[in-house]
C-alpha cells in the first residue's frame, strides 16, 4: 500500500456565510489508541451538509469554523491504533458518525447514539470531506457482503430511514413519508422491503423525487396539488396511517403528519428544523394518544443489524437512489445539486 502522506487538502467551513467552504491544508491525522486511520473513498452529500452550508442556526451552534465537514462515508482502513484487534490494513468500511463515550447512563441503557457526552463525526470534529480521517474502531462498521463497495457510505441515511421507521410498526402496517430527500426515498423502499401493506409518499413539488418513491414502490404519491391529510384519510378509510415518518424539516410536513396518522398511532421526526420552531397540533397529539417521538441517527447497533440483514437480501434498490456521482473537487457543486433537488442521493468519489 502506497505510503501515507503528512498532509492532505481537505473541504473546510472557514467562513461564517452561506457557502463559506474552502480547500485548507491540514496534517493527516494519525490513529490514537483505539482509532484506525482510513483513506477515503466516498463521502456523500447529507441534509446536514445542506444545514451547514446555508450556514442556519443549528448550524452557527453546532459547527466550529475550521471544521472539515463530511460524515456519510466509507473507506479502506490504511492503518490501526494501539488495542484495535477488530480491524486490519485493508477492510472496507463505513461510519457510524455518532461518537459515544460507552459511560454514561445513556450508553448503558442502549441509547449511545444520544449519548450524553458524545459528538457527531464531521459536525462538532473533522469529517470525511478529505482524503484521510480517524474514527474509533467501533464506529468503523465493516461493509456487509452484497452491497456494491461504491455503495457503502449510503448507509448512513439509509439507517436514518429504517432508524425512523422502527419507531412505529413496519410490517403490515400502513406508513406515510413526509419529505422526499434522499432519506425519505431510502424510507419508502426500505417500508416496503420491511412488508409494510401500503405506502404513501408526500413531498410539495419535486417532481423528480416524487417520480423516484413511485418506481421505489409507493402505493400513493401526493404533492402541492393534494389535500395531503384528505389524502391520506381517504387511502386509510378515514383512520389515518399507522406510521409516519417526517423528513423534510418544513413545519407544515409535521402537522400534516400530526393530522394523518390514526388514533394511537405513531409520528416519527428525523428532520432538523433549521429555521426555527415549529408549531405542533398537540391537543391532537393529546387527544387521539399520538405517539410521537424524535428520532436521532442509528440505533447502535440493532439499527445496522437490520439495515445488513435487507442488503444482504438485495432488498435496497441503492442504484435507484444514488442518481449522481461527482468528483471530491466538485464538491461545491454537488452541495448546489443536493440543493436544487433534481436528484436522489449525490456521492462524491475521491
Amino acid at each position: 500500500m502506497a505510503s501515507i502522506p503528512a498532509t492532505m487538502m481537505a473541504w473546510t467551513k472557514t467562513r461564517a456565510e452561506v457557502g463559506g467552504f474552502s480547500k485548507e491544508e491540514h496534517a493527516v491525522p494519525s490513529p490514537a489508541a483505539g482509532e484506525v486511520l482510513i483513506k477515503t473513498q466516498s463521502t456523500s452529500v447529507c441534509g446536514t451538509d445542506i444545514h451547514i452550508w446555508k450556514w442556519d442556526q443549528w448550524s452557527r451552534d453546532n459547527v466550529p469554523l475550521g471544521t472539515v465537514t463530511g460524515h456519510e462515508t466509507s473507506g479502506t482502513v490504511v492503518a490501526v491504533g494501539d488495542g484495535v484487534s477488530s480491524h486490519k490494513v485493508g477492510d472496507l468500511i463505513a461510519v457510524e458518525c455518532h461518537l459515544a463515550c460507552w459511560n454514561c447512563p445513556r450508553c448503558e441503557e442502549g441509547n449511545a447514539h444520544v449519548c450524553e457526552n458524545g459528538s457527531i463525526f464531521g459536525v462538532h470534529g473533522n469529517g470525511a470531506f478529505a482524503p484521510y480521517f480517524v474514527v474509533p474502531a467501533v464506529n468503523a462498521r465493516h461493509v456487509p457482503n452484497g452491497l456494491d463497495p461504491g455503495h457503502a457510505s449510503i448507509q448512513d441515511p439509509l439507517g436514518n430511514a429504517i432508524h425512523t421507521l422502527t419507531g412505529g410498526p413496519v410490517e403490515g402496517a400502513t406508513v406515510a413519508v413526509h419529505g422526499l430527500g434522499p432519506i425519505g426515498l431510502f424510507a419508502v423502499n426500505a417500508a416496503k422491503a420491511m412488508g409494510a401493506a401500503k405506502v404513501i409518499a408526500v413531498d410539495w413539488d419535486n417532481t423528480y423525487r416524487m417520480a423516484l418513491a413511485e418506481e421505489l414502490g409507493a402505493d400513493l404519491v401526493l404533492g402541492k396539488d393534494h389535500d395531503v391529510v384528505a389524502s391520506i384519510l381517504q387511502a386509510t378509510d378515514g383512520r389515518g396511517v399507522d406510521n409516519s415518518c417526517e423528513f423534510s424539516g418544513a413545519a407544515s410536513a409535521l402537522s400534516n403528519a400530526i393530522h394523518s396518522t390514526r388514533m394511537g398511532g405513531y409520528v416519527n421526526v428525523l428532520s432538523v428544523y433549521g429555521g426555527g420552531t415549529p408549531e405542533v397540533p398537540m391537543n391532537e397529539v393529546v387527544f387521539r394518544y399520538l405517539h410521537l417521538k424524535g428520532i436521532n441517527g442509528r440505533k447502535m447497533w440493532s439499527t445496522w443489524d437490520t439495515m445488513h440483514d435487507l442488503l444482504e437480501q438485495g432488498l435496497i434498490d441503492v442504484d435507484k437512489v444514488v442518481t449522481h456521482r461527482m468528483d471530491i473537487d466538485d464538491f461545491e457543486e454537488a452541495v448546489q445539486l443536493a440543493m436544487e433537488g433534481n436528484c436522489g442521493k449525490v456521492v462524491l468519489d475521491f
